[in-house]
């Protein structure tokens, strides 16, 4: 029986010791695999703490980009106002200009002949060259800086003149 015995425990020993093997390669792929794992895991934390930080990025961003746009937005309203500033000038300009354009169509076409000769005749260029030199100090004493004082007596009693042409 010992015989029996030392043949079966034998197997006995061999077969402990083939699941001692087992188990030992077992334990070290489960080892390999949790290692893996926990590179995974930090791998996967290290993504998520760089979404975090990109998220934050995009959303400074988006503030920015708001403040950015609010800003543009006023300084178009702005331009707007200027515009319509300008336009509201310009139109009034333009009034005032053919208000003095039919005047002086009026002056060209009046009845009475002085006016009219005054009126259609050029402006001789050594008097719009002595206008050049005329000064604000030299004006006539209503101090309309765009009027030129007439000290000729003889061109006074012209009705242009009386009328307050400007020249």
């Amino acid at each position: 029986m010992l015989k029996l015995f030392g043949s079966v425990g034998r197997l006995i020993i061999v077969g402990l010791l083939i699941a001692i093997a087992a188990l030992t390669y077992s334990a070290s792929s489960i080892k390999a695999e949790l290692k893996t794992a926990k590179q995974t895991i930090e791998q996967k934390d290290l993504a998520i703490e760089n979404a975090a930080i990109q998220a934050e990025y995009l959303t400074q961003s988006v503030k920015l980009s708001e403040q950015a746009n609010a800003k543009l937005l006023r300084e178009r309203e702005s331009l707007a106002k200027i515009n319509a500033r300008h336009s509201a000038e310009l139109a009034k300009l333009n009034k005032q200009f053919h208000f003095a354009q039919t005047q002086i169509a009026k002056l060209r076409s009046s009845n009475d002949k002085a006016v009219n000769d005054w009126a259609n005749s050029a402006i001789p260029c050594d008097a719009i060259s002595l206008l050049k030199y005329a000064s604000n100090k030299s004006c006539d004493e209503n101090s309309s800086a765009n009027a030129v004082p007439v000290r000729d007596t003889a061109l006074r009693n012209n009705p242009a003149v009386r009328s307050g042409i400007k020249f």
